[in-house]
């Protein structure tokens, strides 16, 4: 490439190699493939890769493949959560589970994976690729059934939801960030120093995930409704514990404490007018929303930090930006 691509450009390149690497003929594959296809989004996992590979000084194309492999593990573990959760949308739109059903929804999603597996083993550094993607779908699982063993607990430790957010989104980051060093720079295996350093890009995308994810829980508290395009307070509702949650919680001692618990435990409360206003305003005399926001920018600025440590180049200055909006306000 002569010069920096666009976000766009780079999306529709990702979505074409998912469109070769999916295939088949079969009408329900082909109204999957236009799934996963369409409701991508920013593919903001594959263009990270893309960015680490070229700040690493790369110019091959197996980051079009590596990025799309992530998108399909991606995409098959929201088949796969839709149904475990009993999701009836994705994204403002019906979930495959509910249009088809089910079975075909694990299927579809056990389909995306072979396809990814599949195609990875073509790669010229399959051998040093495999272990990370292999690894990702085992901690996709592991996250997945640490979240149902939890699930409505407020007593989970905050090690416990670090293990959740690892597995769920921080693990796919880390592979594109670890197969974007493998691939640049031929480090299928090496002494331990090398090692160090791979395990140091895997990492940073581990952070990144679990910054995305500390991110999106402070959103669903403190976020604009219009801005995001969805109600806030979703978390509390449901009775998911997220890390405003966690850091409310360990705040609270005596009487404020058991009033928590009592809307917690309580799913009419959590959903009326009074359980919501409660909520806020113990997250408003705890300061948890500004306690939130000071570490999502203490995190941000060390994966600056990390990025730094590169030669500058556009690609560097990409990744900057990108965690540049990662930030969030103090207070609304």
């Amino acid at each position: 490439m002569q010069r920096p691509p666009a976000n766009a450009a780079l999306v529709k390149r990702f979505n074409q190699k998912l469109d070769r690497i999916i295939g088949s003929d079969l009408p329900i594959l082909q109204k999957i493939k236009k799934f996963v296809i369409k409701s991508g989004g920013k593919r903001i996992r594959p263009i990270t890769h893309f960015y680490f590979t070229a700040m690493l000084g790369y110019t091959g194309r197996e980051w079009e493949d590596c990025g799309a492999i992530g998108e399909l593990i991606h995409a098959a573990s929201l088949l796969h959560d839709d149904v475990v959760d009993e999701a009836s949308m994705r994204r403002g739109k019906p979930s495959i589970n509910a249009l088809e059903g089910n079975k075909t929804a694990v299927l579809s999603g056990d389909y995306l994976l072979a396809c990814g597996l599949d195609h990875l083993g073509t790669l010229p550094h399959a051998k040093g690729l495999l272990p990370v993607f292999t690894r990702v779908i085992r901690m996709l699982a592991i996250g997945e059934l640490l979240q149902m063993q939890h699930e409505h607990n407020l007593d989970l430790k905050a090690r416990d939801y670090n293990r959740i957010i690892l597995g769920k989104t921080g693990s796919l980051f880390g592979a594109m960030t670890e197969s974007a060093w493998i691939v640049a720079t031929e480090a299928e295996d090496g002494g331990n120093a090398r090692m160090e350093r791979r395990k140091a890009y895997r990492d940073f995308g581990e952070r990144m995930g679990y910054l995305f994810q500390v991110r999106d829980d402070y959103l669903d508290y403190f976020g604009d409704a219009v801005r995001e395009r969805k109600d806030i307070y979703q978390d509390f509702r449901r009775g998911l514990i997220t890390r405003p949650m966690i850091v409310l919680r360990d705040a609270l001692k005596g009487a404020a404490h058991r009033r928590l618990v009592k809307a917690w435990q309580n799913e009419t409360l959590r959903n009326s007018a009074e359980g919501i206003e409660l909520i806020r305003e113990l997250l408003h005399k705890n300061s948890i929303q500004k306690k939130l926001a000071q570490e999502i920018e203490n995190e941000v600025h060390g994966l600056m930090h990390f990025l730094r440590e590169h030669p500058e180049s556009w690609a560097r200055d990409r990744m900057l930006v990108q965690l540049r909006g990662l930030l969030v306000p103090v207070e609304n």
